[in-house]
């Protein structure tokens, strides 16, 4: 009677992460094809090949190569190198090594999983600190420009002049931006590449308004003030729900790690319950399910609590 529960919460489970593997999908095809009527609106009309269609700008293309590590380490400002590498090694061997010798092999293999895990978590939590500090510098960034602009300047040079006056890490950014304007680029191509290498969304439509502004003219400068004032408003009322929504987020926090914690609690100093337990068949599958609705419910917390 309970491998057919076991099998049959299997199946509801599979089911459901079809049904969002299928939502993601389709919410990705959307972007997608927003971001082609964009581009489409944006290039140049010898950027299309010989059926009229156009290309899709390189970047891309490369962006897809990149992979998702890549685009981590950019966004974490992290620049990955062997002995970086070597220590990250190092944070989830050493302590697997004390708990081999101390607890067991399930212990030092639990061990080494959550201690990795947690400094995937720590990068990630830098990227998404950085992001945030990156998106609260735009609209400073917007008034530099449209100073400069107002006193006479181009819009390349009140860029540039803007781009010196920036902190980090949002200056990172503008100057990759700037190099690849000095190599020959234009700005806004630059300017969209950089955006979607750091996935800052608010520099792709500044790559927009620079982009009809170099191809069409116009009052460029009280698009960009806008666009600043838009900004404020929006990080002022992101920060507004945040604060309204603290306890929700930590109770989220709480529900995802606790089970967590208290499985490496019993793997450090109770392993014969599990071996036991992994060696009984039912027992596995019984594991095996709470590991599932463990993944299953962490994600959908981390859904709910970034939606909010």
């Amino acid at each position: 009677m309970v491998l057919p529960l076991l099998l049959a919460s299997a199946a509801l489970l599979l089911l459901a992460g079809a049904l969002l593997l299928w939502r993601h999908a389709r919410r990705r095809s959307r972007m997608a094809a927003t971001e082609r009527f964009i581009s489409s609106r944006l290039v140049d009309p010898a950027a299309r090949d010989a059926s009229g269609v156009p290309r899709i700008p390189a970047f891309h293309n490369r962006r897809a190569r990149g992979g998702y590590w890549s685009s981590l380490f950019l966004r974490a400002g992290v620049s990955p190198s062997a002995a970086y590498f070597i220590a990250w090694f190092l944070w989830g061997f050493l302590p697997a090594a004390f708990a081999w010798l101390l607890a067991g092999p399930v212990a030092a293999v639990a061990l080494a999983f959550f201690a990795w895990a947690f400094r995937f978590f720590l990068l990630w939590l830098k990227a998404e600190r950085r992001h945030r500090r990156m998106v609260m510098q735009m609209p400073g960034f917007l008034d530099a420009m449209v100073r400069m602009i107002t006193i006479g300047n181009s819009l390349g040079a009140a860029f540039q002049s803007a781009t010196g006056h920036t902190d980090m890490p949002l200056r990172e950014v503008l100057e990759r931006a700037d190099g690849m304007t000095r190599s020959g680029k234009d700005l806004d191509a630059s300017l969209r590449q950089v955006s979607q290498q750091y996935g800052l969304h608010e520099l792709y439509l500044v790559a927009a308004v620079v982009s009809v502004a170099m191809r069409f003219g116009g009052r460029s400068d009280q698009v960009l003030e806008r666009m600043a004032g838009f900004m404020r408003d929006l990080e002022q009322a992101r920060q507004e729900l945040v604060a309204l929504s603290a306890e929700v987020r930590l109770s989220a926090w709480i529900l995802a790690l606790l089970p967590a914690g208290i499985a490496v609690f019993i793997v450090l100093f109770h392993e014969s319950l599990l071996v036991n337990m992994w060696r009984d068949p039912v027992g596995a599958y019984m594991l095996m399910a709470a590991a599932v609705l463990q993944a299953g419910g962490s994600y959908w917390l981390y859904r709910m609590a970034r939606s909010i």
